[in-house]
C-alpha cells in the first residue's frame, strides 16, 4: 500500500467569507482523499512551509493545531498501513447529498438566517430544476450546460439565466465536496445590456406641471416619482415604506432596513411641498404601503410577506406612471427606477468629482459607480446618434 500525506490549501472551494478550507491530503495507491481541519484566506497561506503566515492572528496557535491534527492523521495512517484501521475508521465516509436534499438544508439555513429574498429565489430555482435527485459531487460543467438549455426553453432570458447560474454556482460552492471548478467558473451565457433610461429636464418639467387631482393615487405615484429624484435617487423600496416622522426639520431621515442605498438627505423646498402635502394622512407618508406584521406568523414569514407587499406596491405605482406618461406628453415608459437613472444624469452634469457623485449615488464602491456612470453617458450618445440619423 502506497500511502503520501500533505496539509494543504485546498483553492477549488472558496466559503462565504472568502476563505478556503486546509486540508488533509491523503494519496492511497494513487487515490486522493481529503479531510477538512482549518480554513484561512489564501493571501495568509505561506505555500512554502504548509502553514499559516506568522502576520495571521493567533498564527502560533493555529499552526501548533495543525501540526496536532497532522500528527494524528500520520499515526492513523500507520494503524492502516499495520492493519489496525480501516479507511471508513479513518475518513467517516459520509453518503453525499442529493441536490434535493441540499435545497432542503439550504432553505433550512436561510429561513434561520431570515433571509427571505434568497429564500424565493431559491425556491423558485428549485422548481425549475427537473432532476433533483442528481448528487450534489456529480454536479459539473456538463450538467450546467444542460440546465442552461433548459431555462432557455422555459422562457427566460438570458440575463436571468446569468442570475441562476450564479445562484447554482453558490450552493455547489457551499454543499459539493469539490466546490467550484475552473470549468464551472468559466460557464456564461450572452446578456442584453439594458439601456438606462432618463427624463430629461423638459420630461421632468411636464410631470411637475401635470395637474392631477387631489387625493388620487394617481397624483401621489406621480409624487412619490418626484420623492424619488429630490431625494438623491432614492429607490422607490425606501419611499413606499417611509413614515411620516422620517421626515423632519428640513431632513429626510432614512432607516437602514426600508432599503438598498438608503440614506439621510435634505429636503429641496419642491420635496417639502409633497411632505406637507402627504404627511400624517396614511400608515406611511404615501398611502401605497400598508402591511402590518402578523402576529399569529413567525418572523420571517411576515419579513416575506412584507417583501412581497412591497413589490406589489411597486407594480401599482409602475402602471399608474405609465398612465402619467401619456397624460403628460412624456414618450419614455416611465416606470420607478428611472427616477434613479434621471438624478444621476442631473448630477453627472452638475458634480464632476466622481467620488462626490459616488456619495450622493449611495453606491458601495468607486468601480461600480464608473460602470454605472458609463453606462448612463454611453446611453445618452447612442440617443444623439439615433437622433442625427432621423433628423
Amino acid at each position: 500500500m502506497n500511502i503520501t500525506l500533505k496539509l494543504t490549501l485546498f483553492k477549488g472551494k472558496t466559503y462565504a467569507d472568502g476563505t478556503h478550507p486546509i486540508q488533509l491530503r491523503y494519496t492511497i495507491d494513487r487515490k486522493v482523499k481529503r479531510k477538512g481541519v482549518y480554513k484561512c484566506h489564501l493571501n495568509d497561506w505561506d505555500f512554502k512551509t504548509d502553514r499559516v503566515k506568522s502576520k495571521v492572528t493567533n498564527s502560533a496557535y493555529i499552526n501548533n493545531f495543525l501540526s496536532e491534527k497532522f500528527a494524528e492523521a500520520e499515526k492513523d495512517l500507520f494503524a492502516l498501513k499495520k492493519g489496525e484501521k480501516k479507511p471508513d475508521q479513518i475518513f467517516q465516509t459520509k453518503k453525499a447529498l442529493t441536490l434535493q436534499e441540499v435545497f432542503d438544508t439550504e432553505l433550512l439555513r436561510l429561513t434561520d438566517e431570515l433571509k427571505s429574498g434568497y429564500y424565493d429565489k431559491v425556491k423558485a430555482i428549485q422548481k425549475q430544476i427537473p432532476d433533483t435527485g442528481i448528487s450534489i459531487n456529480d454536479i459539473n460543467e456538463v450538467w450546467f450546460e444542460k440546465m442552461i438549455q433548459f431555462m432557455y426553453k422555459l422562457g427566460n432570458t438570458g440575463n436571468t439565466v446569468k442570475k441562476k447560474i450564479k445562484l447554482m454556482r453558490g450552493i455547489v460552492s457551499r454543499y459539493a465536496e469539490k466546490g467550484v471548478t475552473k470549468e464551472m467558473e468559466a460557464i456564461s451565457v450572452p446578456t442584453n445590456k439594458t439601456i438606462k433610461l432618463k427624463l430629461d429636464r423638459d420630461d421632468l418639467l411636464k410631470l411637475e406641471l401635470l395637474v392631477l387631482p387631489d387625493g388620487d393615487l394617481t397624483t401621489a405615484a406621480r409624487d412619490l416619482f418626484l420623492m424619488q429624484i429630490y431625494l438623491r435617487g432614492s429607490r422607490i423600496g425606501a419611499l413606499l415604506q417611509a413614515y411620516s416622522n422620517q421626515f423632519e426639520k428640513g431632513r429626510y431621515i432614512a432607516v437602514n432596513d426600508q432599503g438598498k442605498n438608503n440614506v439621510d438627505s435634505n429636503l429641496i423646498p419642491k420635496a417639502q411641498v409633497i411632505v406637507d402635502k402627504y404627511k400624517d394622512k396614511h400608515q406611511r407618508l404615501f398611502p401605497f404601503f400598508n402591511w402590518a406584521p402578523d402576529e399569529k406568523l413567525t418572523k420571517f414569514e411576515n419579513q416575506r410577506k412584507k417583501i412581497k407587499h412591497k413589490e406589489v406596491c411597486t407594480t401599482v405605482v409602475n402602471k399608474y406612471l405609465k398612465v402619467i406618461a401619456v397624460m403628460a406628453g412624456i414618450s419614455k415608459p416611465l416606470s420607478s427606477h428611472i427616477a434613479r437613472h434621471t438624478f444621476a444624469r442631473m448630477a453627472i452634469d452638475k458634480v464632476s468629482n466622481p467620488m462626490k457623485s459616488m456619495e450622493l449615488l449611495g453606491h458601495s464602491s468607486l468601480i461600480v459607480h464608473q460602470n454605472y456612470l458609463n453606462d448612463i453617458k454611453k446611453d445618452d450618445e447612442l440617443d444623439r446618434a439615433t437622433e442625427e440619423i432621423f433628423s
